[in-house]
């Protein structure tokens, strides 16, 4: 989707989510806080959090605002956290919302959440999806709806 993106000359936006604790390893200036090397040149913008929702306390909405962009792509990493919370803040601002559920990944498992069979990629997009408030996509989906 990145490459598409880039291709298109339409914005790719990274978040780093940043903690304050020294002994995290999303602490500034542990490698753990740094964009991948791999995706790296792809970033037009590198914006902090310091939460799950990208929107609260960030330059987010100034950066689209001044970007002019109206419909977000949803994919990263925690899915449960991070991209659902970025999502849903993403709606209750007015945003057209597509959730590309299989471009997003989380550490947690069923174990995690005591949930025996659980899979949070696919129960976190149906329950956006049933929301009936954004598009909740497969990569393969996304490719058949916007790239033909």
């Amino acid at each position: 989707m990145i490459k598409d993106f880039k291709d298109s000359s339409t914005p790719v936006i990274f978040m780093r989510h940043l903690e304050d604790s020294e002994e995290s390893p999303l602490y500034e200036g542990t490698v753990g806080s740094e964009l991948h090397s791999s995706l790296k040149d792809y970033a037009d913008y590198v914006l902090e959090k310091q939460t799950p929702n990208s929107f609260f306390n960030t330059k987010l909405s100034d950066t689209l605002q001044h970007l002019g962009i109206n419909h977000l792509f949803i994919t990263g990493f925690e899915t449960e956290f991070c991209c659902m919370f970025t999502a849903i803040s993403a709606f209750d601002r007015g945003y057209k919302v597509t959730f590309i559920k299989n471009a997003t990944g989380t550490l947690n498992t069923d174990q995690t959440y005591e949930m025996k069979g659980l899979d949070i990629k696919n129960f976190v997009g149906k329950v956006l999806q049933w929301s009936n408030t954004m598009e909740v996509l497969d990569y393969e989906e996304y490719v058949e709806k916007y790239k033909s």
